[in-house]
C-alpha cells in the first residue's frame, strides 16, 4: 500500500470517532484551522472531492467573517459539530464520480480501498442525517444560495446568500485558484477547480472505479442520503 493511500485508509478508520480523530491529526496547521472549535459557526464537510472547496469559498464570498470548520474530510468533524450545535453541511457525491476524482488526487490506483473509505465515511453519518442539510454536488455547484435557506431555516440563523452565484463564478473560481497555489502549487493532480490536464487521468481512474466489486454498495449507500438531502431548484 503506497503512502498517501496508507495514510488516508487510518485516517479513515479514526475519523468516526472525534475523541481519536483530533489528536492525532488535527493539532498541526492548517488542519488545527479547519476543525471543529466552540467558537465555529458553521460545518460544511463531505467526503473528498464532493465540492467541498467550492461550496467553502462560495460560502465565504457571501459570509466573509463567519468561521467554518471544513476539509478535514472524516466524519468525526460532523460528529462533533452536530454535538456542539453547530449548523452543519454534509456535500454528497456520486461515489463513482468522487472517487475516481480522489484517486486522481492521491495518484493511486486502489479503487478497492478508497470505496471502502467512501462507505465507511457515509456508514458513520447514517443516524445524524436529521440534524444536517444534505445537499448533493451538483446543487453545490449550481446554487449554493439554496444550501443556506435550509441551513438558516434549520438552525434559525441568517447567514448572507450569494447576489448572483453565475455572475460571481469568476470571483469564486479565483478564489480557489488561489488556495490551490497556496497548498498544491505545481500539482496538476490536486486541482481544486475543473481543469483540461486532469480529464484523462479521470476517465481512468473512473475505469478502476466501475470494475470494483464495492461499487455497487457505495451506489447504495450514496442513494440512501441521496433521499434526504435538498432538491436541485431554482431560487
Amino acid at each position: 500500500m503506497h503512502r498517501n493511500d496508507f495514510f488516508y485508509w487510518l485516517q479513515s478508520i479514526l475519523g468516526a470517532y472525534p475523541s481519536l480523530y483530533f489528536p492525532a491529526f488535527a493539532r498541526k496547521y492548517p488542519f488545527n484551522q479547519m476543525a471543529v472549535a466552540q467558537d465555529t459557526q458553521i460545518c460544511i464537510e463531505g467526503f473528498p472531492r464532493s465540492a467541498n472547496s467550492y461550496a467553502v469559498v462560495a460560502f465565504r464570498v457571501a459570509n466573509p467573517d463567519v468561521k467554518i470548520a471544513h476539509h478535514l474530510h472524516v466524519p468525526a468533524q460532523l460528529i462533533q459539530a452536530t454535538g456542539l450545535g453547530i449548523p452543519s453541511v454534509l456535500l454528497i457525491r456520486k461515489p463513482e464520480e468522487a472517487v475516481a476524482s480522489f484517486l486522481v488526487f492521491q495518484q493511486s490506483n486502489q479503487a478497492d480501498l478508497y470505496l471502502k473509505t467512501y462507505i465507511r465515511f457515509h456508514k458513520a453519518l447514517r443516524k445524524l442525517r436529521h440534524k444536517l442539510i444534505v445537499a448533493d454536488f451538483e446543487l453545490a455547484i449550481t446554487n449554493m444560495n439554496a444550501i443556506i435557506k435550509a441551513v438558516n431555516e434549520k438552525f434559525a440563523k441568517d447567514f448572507h446568500f450569494l447576489q448572483d452565484q453565475s455572475k460571481q463564478e469568476s470571483v469564486i473560481f479565483a478564489k480557489l485558484k488561489e488556495v490551490n497555489d497556496q497548498f498544491f502549487a505545481g500539482q496538476k493532480n490536486k486541482s481544486m477547480y475543473p481543469d483540461e490536464n486532469r480529464k484523462q487521468a479521470k476517465k481512468e481512474a473512473r475505469k478502476l472505479v466501475l470494475n470494483s466489486r464495492r461499487l455497487p454498495a457505495a451506489q447504495a449507500i450514496y442513494k440512501e442520503f441521496l433521499q434526504d438531502a435538498l432538491q436541485l431548484i431554482d431560487e
